[in-house]
């Protein structure tokens, strides 16, 4: 009987692409059904499936309202869609012969899946194309059908394709650079025999990083090739898959085998925004609270869709933060309406923390601060006493549209947090010449203050305060960067990881206290350093390199180790929600994969690498 499923599986696709070894033990866990004619296996919106199906004998037909979408066969399979979205089956499935059918029990295939990538190409194509079939038969506008399904029909043509200038493999780095400066290019094909790829970080870590001359190193010299390319007519989450795992940001495409061009990461990703466009008009159309209510409950939700469809973690944090912004701007006008007066002067709603550096994903507690332009000439109102009352308005629309309150009171409504530009140079002032705990510990939080809505002139003028007030001020930072290095990663000898061994985190890691705060601390202490005005973590590293603040490859390690750490928080938290837990910063290694354990030593071993930088150059002589 195993034998017969086995012989039986081996010659039918996608089951022919497995090895040996993982199709006889995968025939142990197939169930024999037999099913007679007109017997329904299940119906649409039914409970999720537990199976794979494979007819072995007869045939099934799939209808979708009383429409036949499918007629299948002796080696077809059915029921995957279920399986892949965890969500009730969109059709009927219907035995129109007498059947035998093998199922495949879901964490099985599943398990398939994860391991070995034709067999999951092979069902993610099938899928794709059966909800473009689907979305044809119901004539249903491609718009209405759920974010997935959408994802996963379009094409690569769909994602606006850039022209890229081909150049011959003797032209200089030089010109190739100068070409994409004036022409706004990322990168430039080169024409060698076999067309090869030059992009703007192979130019910065091939040439510059080296010291070698731009005007006499030839292209030839520094492209890779083949280009990695996809057809047009590929369905983006193959591009997707290629880019993952070729660990490329870019991907060639191809007509009729001719390259016209290239995708990058941020087309897709600017591609996917477009369906929060309507979100955000609905935003800007709200007349109440209850409407901003319904729109941010929406929020979690979005976070775990565009999670779940590849977008990186720090593009959805920045989508996120899109949106927040726009509510609180209309969260403002709701305020101003009640007060039933226009602000008097200028002001701004400055977001610090998380939101502040564009990197929030799920719903985090209110960090925000107001700052007003005092500067103006007697006028016959009350300034202060009118932002007092716009603050504890505002402050109590955010928390009934559903922005939770700050435990830590880091809100326009209380006066520490709320003043003119005047008082806050004051107040920094006494903060940033004091490095004491509780001074440092407020700036932490402040310091990545960006304006939310209304004038960024004052937050500028506010920044420009910060940096003239630390001009030689080593010290200060040196304490600054004492905080980065407080906590040590976890992980120790031939890279075994420390775990919680008691409480409710026993066999645990905070992957926040001893992974991503090291790094953002230490990137937001040096970005004061070096006066960079960027907030989010990555751009700051960027501009840390860019300012040799930090060593090139320092600065690429810990991107890449901030990126992974962020993504396995976001995924171990989603996790943590599907299965009615709160969501908090703990991972448990045992439940990762080998790559992923592997990774987060590796990103870790990274943070341990940035501390050591740090306190040889900076902290070394501090008192501890």
């Amino acid at each position: 009987m195993i034998h017969d499923v086995e012989r039986f599986l081996r010659e039918h696709y996608p089951f022919s692409t497995l090895p040996a070894s993982s199709l006889g033990a995968l025939s142990f866990h197939i169930i024999v059904r037999y099913y007679s004619k007109d017997e329904v296996i299940f119906t649409e919106n039914s409970k999720p499936l537990e199976y794979l199906y494979i007819i072995r004998k007869g045939a099934v037909s799939l209808e979708l309202d009383g429409q036949e979408i499918d007629f299948l066969h002796e080696g077809d399979v059915f029921g995957y869609p279920s399986l892949l979205s965890g969500e009730p089956p969109t059709s009927t499935a219907r035995v129109v012969q007498d059947a035998i059918l093998y199922l495949l029990p879901k964490e099985v295939f599943l398990k398939l899946i994860e391991k070995y990538e034709e067999f999951e190409l092979f069902f993610a194509r099938s899928l794709a194309k059966k909800l473009s079939a689907t979305v044809k038969m119901v004539k249903t506008p491609l718009k209405d059908v759920g974010s997935l399904e959408r994802f996963l029909t379009l094409r690569v043509k769909d994602i606006k394709v850039k022209a890229v200038p081909l150049l011959r493999g003797e032209d200089s780095v030089l010109e190739a650079a100068r070409l994409m400066r004036e022409k706004n290019f990322s990168c430039v094909f080169v024409g060698n025999g076999q067309t090869g790829i030059v992009t703007e970080r192979d130019i910065i870590k091939r040439v510059v990083a080296e010291g070698r001359d731009p005007s006499s190193t030839r292209l030839s010299e520094i492209m890779s090739y083949p280009v990695v390319a996809v057809e047009e007519d590929s369905f983006l989450f193959e591009a997707i898959i290629e880019m993952a795992n070729k660990n490329i940001r870019r991907l060639g495409v191809s007509r009729d085998g001719r390259l016209i061009g290239v995708i990058e990461d941020k087309d897709i990703i600017a591609h996917e925004s477009k369906n929060l466009v309507v979100l955000i008009k609905e935003i800007e159309k709200a007349r109440s609270v209850e409407d901003l209510r319904y729109i941010y409950s929406l929020v979690e939700d979005m976070v775990i869709d565009l999670f779940s469809e590849g977008l990186k973690v720090n593009y959805i944090g920045r989508l996120i933060s899109e949106m927040n912004d726009k509510i609180m701007a209309r969260a403002v006008f709701l305020t101003i309406q009640e007060l039933q007066m226009e602000p008097p002067v200028p002001f701004s709603i400055m977001v610090l923390g998380s939101e502040g550096r564009r990197e929030q994903t799920l719903k985090t507690d209110q960090d925000n601060a107001l700052i007003y332009d005092d500067t103006y000439p007697m006028l016959d109102i009350d300034v202060e006493e009118y932002f007092n009352r716009f603050g504890e308005i505002y402050t109590k629309t955010l928390i009934e549209i559903g922005f939770p309150p700050c435990p830590g009171n880091v809100m326009v409504s209380n006066p520490e947090w709320r003043m003119g530009i005047g008082r806050w140079e004051e107040r920094l002032r006494s903060w940033l010449l004091k490095p004491e705990p509780e001074h440092t510990l407020k700036l932490g939080i402040f310091f990545d203050f960006r304006n939310a809505f209304g004038s960024s002139e004052l937050v500028e003028r506010l920044r420009d305060f910060i940096f003239n007030t630390l001009e030689g001020e080593e010290l200060f930072i040196a304490y600054m960067l004492l905080d980065a290095i407080r906590f040590k990663p976890p992980i120790g000898f031939m890279k075994r990881f420390v775990l919680e061994t008691k409480g409710e985190h026993r066999g645990e890691l905070d992957i926040k206290k001893g992974g991503i705060f090291p790094i953002t601390q230490g990137v937001r202490a040096l970005s004061l350093k070096g006066k960079a005005r960027e907030t989010s973590t990555l751009d700051r590293i960027e501009k840390l390199r860019e300012k040799n603040l930090l060593p090139p490859d320092m600065a690429s390690d810990l991107s890449e180790a901030y990126t992974f750490l962020q993504t396995l928080r976001l995924k171990n938290q989603i996790e943590k929600l599907r299965e009615g837990m709160s969501p908090d910063n703990y991972v448990n290694p045992e439940k990762l994969g080998k790559l992923e354990r592997d990774l987060l030593k590796d990103s870790l071993r990274i943070v341990e690498d940035f501390q050591g930088f740090i306190e040889r150059r900076y902290t070394a002589s501090l008192p501890r």
